[in-house]
């Protein structure tokens, strides 16, 4: 299959790579869409990113697609479902999981590798973080489920009472979200 691969700082290229066997719990999601976000272009910039990527990787971690093989295990999902997955999911299991902090977890799983054909979706994302996708949801918009969900995840963070008043600083589209989301223009 083609892949972006990330070799190093401002260093992608298109290869030819083997398609991965899956392990017990995994799906393989034919990509129909990806996505560039802000933390891609700083990989990027960077060539790395501490605790998601490290090169040579492939690159790439918003998208939506389709099912096309799974492992043994797997249930509740068939080939031709329509998904979306998290780039990420948590153990479950460590203090900041256990106190409802699943961002902070200590064993956060990175799912990488949506610039290419297809992506292999680890079990632990399988089951907790892949997402049935409606049929008539277009794939370039459940792409965008992971900067919602931040936009979703900061207004909740907020709390904000009727009357209050904030100041959104920025471009993008998280930002933009977050806008609409408070309905402020």
């Amino acid at each position: 299959m083609k892949a972006a691969v990330l070799h190093g700082q401002e260093d992608v290229r298109i290869e030819e790579r083997d398609e991965p066997a899956l392990q017990p719990g995994e799906v393989r999601v034919r990509i129909e869409t990806a996505l560039t976000c802000g933390t891609d272009l700083k990989v990027y910039r960077r060539g790395y990113h501490a605790r998601m990527i490290t090169p040579p990787a492939v690159f790439g971690h918003e998208f939506a697609g389709t099912i096309t093989e799974m492992a043994e295990n797997v249930a509740d999902w068939k080939t031709g479902d329509r998904v979306v997955a998290a780039n990420s999911a948590p153990c479950g299991e460590c203090p900041y999981c256990k106190n409802h902090q699943p961002n902070l977890c200590d064993d956060l799983l990175f799912l990488n590798g949506a610039y290419s054909e297809s992506i292999v979706v680890p079990a632990r994302i399988v089951e907790k973080n892949l997402l049935p996708l409606a049929a008539d949801t277009a794939f370039a918009d459940a792409a965008l489920t992971e900067p919602l969900a931040c936009v979703v995840q900061g207004a909740d963070d907020c709390q904000l009472q009727a009357g209050q008043r904030i100041l959104i600083i920025g471009s993008g589209p998280i930002v933009i979200g977050q806008a609409c989301e408070f309905d402020y223009s």
